[in-house]
């Protein structure tokens, strides 16, 4: 279960060895990508990737994605080539797709399927404005340009907007994210989440520690004593937060504990554009004094 809730949030804790091969993919990308031909032929191994190429239209062009893909309904429907950590050779070289699509945390997937001869581009997430970024780059590599700079400038539009409503407020209600009760993992610094924190107003308490989810000790909890808490949907009905030391933590006790939606319904799992609804949903619970101005922001 564990393993499920990390790989729910599309982030990946990096050794040295894979930060260079980090480093070596991102560089081909990005010295590489204007020299790609249109792919009509698409294989996306990654939930994000598969929601970008249909926000900008791009679906007809996309042939197989991965177990993980599930958004919008109609990805259900496209042949399961693969999961976030492996892929059936058989399947793709089946559909012989032109150019396989990935994330980073997939980089030992994309050298092995480089090593049988599959273009790959491998999407890096670990920050907001790499969404756009993303969604321009998609347009580049399928001939949606101009969708996706249009959506990209809707995203980025609204992000600064979103910034200049949380500058208004007076306090940063400090946080503690966590991605899973038993064990304690939280959400760190080298993690997606991180962000989104900090855009919806907040100060992660385990924003020092280096990894995407480290393991986060009860006595680290107790002394940090968070404003508020966000658990995941699977942990809601436990009985934790009854037993000590939870039941003395101030966010507990000001009723300041939130559980994230449905996963189907869960906004901040994934860096596509639905991010805007998830940060709308966290800024609210962080800032209520803000409430209108977010609903004004929303609204447009």
């Amino acid at each position: 279960m564990v393993e499920q809730i990390k790989k729910r949030w599309r982030c990946c804790s990096q050794s040295k060895q894979s930060i260079v091969l980090i480093l070596v993919l991102l560089i081909s990308i990005t010295s590489d990508l204007h020299s790609y031909a249109v792919a009509h032929r698409i294989v996306s191994l990654a939930p994000s990737d598969t929601e970008l190429l249909y926000a900008i239209d791009a679906q007809d062009q996309l042939l197989g994605v991965s177990t993980f893909c599930d958004f919008p309904p109609q990805a259900k429907e496209k042949e399961k080539v693969g999961s976030f950590v492996s892929v059936n050779m058989e399947k793709l070289a089946r559909l012989k797709p032109d150019l396989v699509l990935l994330v980073n945390g997939q980089e030992s997937l994309a050298m092995s399927l480089q090593h049988h001869s599959y273009k790959t581009v491998v999407l890096p997430n670990d920050h907001l404005n790499q969404i756009a970024k993303n969604l321009i780059a998609c347009g580049e590599l399928t001939g949606h340009q101009d969708k996706a700079n249009a959506q990209a400038k809707t995203l980025s539009t609204a992000l600064n907007n979103l910034a200049q409503i949380i500058r208004k407020s007076k306090t940063k209600p400090r946080v503690f994210f966590c991605v899973w009760p038993e064990p304690l993992l939280a959400a760190g610094g080298n993690c997606f989440l991180n962000e989104v924190i900090t855009a919806c107003g907040g100060v992660n308490i385990a924003a020092n520690l280096p990894q995407a989810y480290p393991r986060f000790s009860l006595e680290r909890l107790v002394l940090s004593d968070p404003d508020m808490i966000i658990l995941p949907h699977e942990a809601e009905g436990q009985k934790f937060l009854a037993k000590t030391p939870w039941s003395n933590l101030r966010a507990v006790k000001n009723k300041k504990v939130y559980y994230l939606p449905s996963q189907d319904k869960d906004r901040l799992s994934r860096p596509t554009p639905r991010i805007l609804d998830g940060l709308f949903w966290l800024a609210s619970k962080l800032h209520p004094e803000l409430q209108q101005s977010l609903n004004t922001w929303r609204s447009k």
